[in-house]
């Protein structure tokens, strides 16, 4: 298991910097192995031009789609996000026993959220459907009351139809056949990277570094595929202010913190989940105090 969790690791994209390390390492030494026994290096030459066109071509095309696709999923939570809030705020105005009610459930449809990748999203639908009925439910007895439940549904609606645009636009991630040819194009460069220096320490150095700055674009690649890519200041930092904002403690998983991906401050509701995903009925919830 110890074996396994660095390789899921990297696999994931949660580390870059030994990864690519190692890659150079790897590289600069096969260099120094191959030495001058190559062939023609006209030959060479052309078919490193050749597979490092490729290749750019193919990454830079994949990370401008990846990177749109993470920027309108970005832009669809903090929608979601906003809506949360402003039903949290909106519902000052009626009693305490419907307000109440509805902000609890709205705390409880964001914790099912973060409890649940965003490729499943659709998990979270009993909570979304809990509260959107809860509020259709609501019963106005004034005049100010019914304005706000006008505005109340319309949120409502908007939110149903956020949360199909988000589950369609996380589900468009890479096929196995697009890591595929990028995986072979890569291993293509890389061998013929580790051929043309001919044995030289300073031309070893050289396709070392550019290993690494290729597995450094890939592992990139795989942060965005994962919509992981800053996501310190996309998701969590946003979600712990919506969580402050409502009155409540943030909610954070366990493994998040502890692999360093967010760490808040204050009194955060922890949760741990015994279970292998998407389990969730066992999870356990702490408050701790993590500092100032």
């Amino acid at each position: 298991m110890r074996v396994l969790r660095p390789m899921l690791a990297i696999v994931q994209g949660e580390v870059v910097v030994w990864p690519a390390a190692l890659a150079g390492l790897a590289v600069a030494g096969a260099s120094l192995l191959i030495g001058d026994k190559r062939g023609n290096v006209t030959v060479d030459v052309a078919m490193v031009s050749m597979a490092a066109f490729l290749f750019g071509l193919l990454l830079a095309f994949t990370i401008v789609r990846t990177r749109e696709r993470l920027a309108l999923v970005q832009d669809l939570v903090s929608k979601a996000d906003s809506s949360l809030l402003s039903i949290h705020q909106m519902m000052d105005v009626f009693g305490a026993s419907q307000r109440d009610e509805i902000r609890d459930l709205v705390d409880g449809h964001l914790v099912d959220q973060i409890d649940y990748r965003l490729v499943d999203r659709f998990r979270a639908n009993e909570s979304h459907l809990r509260l959107t009925n809860a509020i259709y439910a609501l019963n106005p007895c004034t005049t100010q009351e019914e304005a706000i439940y006008n505005e109340l549904v319309v949120l409502c609606t908007a939110m149903s139809a956020d949360r199909g645009l988000i589950e369609a636009a996380a589900a468009q991630d890479l096929s196995p056949l697009e890591w595929t040819g990028l995986l072979l194009l890569l291993l293509v460069l890389l061998s013929l990277l580790a051929v043309l220096p001919g044995g030289t320490l300073l031309g070893a150095a050289v396709v070392g570094i550019l290993a690494g700055a290729l597995i450094t674009l890939i592992i990139l690649l795989r942060k965005l595929d994962r919509l992981r890519w800053r996501e310190r200041v996309t998701i969590w930092e946003p979600a712990t202010r919506l969580f402050r904002n409502m009155g409540r403690d943030p909610y954070v998983p366990r493994e998040v913190i502890t692999a360093g991906r967010y760490r808040p401050r204050g009194l955060v509701r922890v949760v741990d989940y015994p279970d292998p995903y998407p389990e969730r009925s066992t999870k356990v919830v702490t408050v701790e105090n993590l500092g100032d």
